[in-house]
């Protein structure tokens, strides 16, 4: 008896560990990847929207639809992460430009049309600013209804790397993050402790890459190397890749330990804004009800086992 499929939309800004995280997800087949949903954050959005594309051009899997994202915040102008990314996003990948186009249709109505027709079975994998998300639960406040949950690469709960308390994809559209969290779907929560424990060694890098001169797993390997060489330069253990951490939590939550907590965004704090405000005090005070399951341990050989059979395996389909 075939399984039932999980159906999924993937909210991203590629990005080179967006790349990852879509490579990883393709290649599961516990999926029925239903639509890819480009939003403004590593780069500007045209640039997030053509890397969607030249990725499912890439990787075999034209037939994943590509929708129209929001340019900007919902309520402030476009913040992005710069040239962290290279000059497209893709680090110092060049791929070619894509035949396939983008859909005519945004973003937040797919995702309620699809949310609607799955009866309840919808979950979304939001690795970028949360901005297409909130305009879809502004849009149609009942979305909430039909979202099974909502697994992110966003946050932190006591650090940042936009500011010192917040982490990029909050930071760059607060509004929106908050409407997300207080919606009432169920939320899961990668923030940036964790990813910091999920990283890729030179070794782990080397694995990827393998010795089958795989056109994916040298992508894959491209997309890292720049972050693994500046890290163990700078000491760590190895690069890290925040949003392939949320697609092992997709493929096999075991690989992941997660606590209950309580989940907020401050949007206009002198020193705060962006930050994610995890609560985890029971005194009486302090106590707010839990709204997301947060990440706060990663088995990270099992991280890179997931990475190795995702490209091998989309390999060995382009290869057929």
């Amino acid at each position: 008896m075939e399984l039932k499929k999980r159906p999924v939309i993937i909210d991203c800004d590629p990005g080179e560990d967006d790349a990852v995280c879509l490579f990883m997800m393709f290649a599961d087949e516990q999926f029925d990847i239903l639509g890819i949903t480009p939003v403004c954050g590593n780069k500007p959005l045209d640039f997030c929207t053509t890397n969607a594309l030249r990725l499912c051009e890439l990787t075999g899997y034209t037939d994943i639809p590509v929708l129209k994202g929001a340019p900007k915040a919902i309520f402030r102008e476009a913040r992005t992460a710069g040239d962290i990314h290279g000059a497209t996003g893709l680090g110092n990948v060049v791929l070619p430009d894509p035949v396939k186009t983008v859909e005519d249709e945004y973003a937040w109505d797919f995702i309620y049309r699809q949310a609607v027709a799955h009866k309840g079975e919808l979950e979304i994998l939001a690795v970028g600013p949360l901005t297409n998300l909130a305009t879809a639960l502004l849009k149609y406040p009942d979305l909430k209804d039909y979202v099974k949950q909502i697994v992110i690469m966003g946050g932190a709960s006591g650090m940042g790397n936009m500011t010192p308390t917040a982490e990029f994809n909050i930071w760059a559209d607060p509004e929106g993050a908050k409407v997300v969290f207080k919606s009432g779907i169920p939320m899961v929560m990668m923030g940036l402790e964790i990813c910091y424990d999920a990283y890729v060694s030179p070794e782990d890098l080397k694995r990827i890459r393998g010795d089958k001169g795989g056109r994916v797993a040298g992508v894959a390997a491209d997309l890292i190397s720049k972050r693994v060489d500046h890290a163990t330069a700078n000491g760590m253990p190895g690069g890290v890749l925040c949003d392939a951490v949320s697609a092992a939590y997709m493929i096999d939550p075991s690989v992941i330990e997660c606590e209950h907590v309580h989940v907020d965004v401050e949007v206009s704090g002198m020193l705060t804004e962006g930050k994610t405000v995890v609560t985890r005090s029971f005194t009486e005070n302090a106590k707010r009800e839990p709204n997301t399951y947060l990440g706060c341990g990663i088995d990270q050989p099992r991280f890179i086992d997931l990475i190795v059979a995702a490209v091998e395996k989309i390999d060995a389909q382009l290869a057929q």
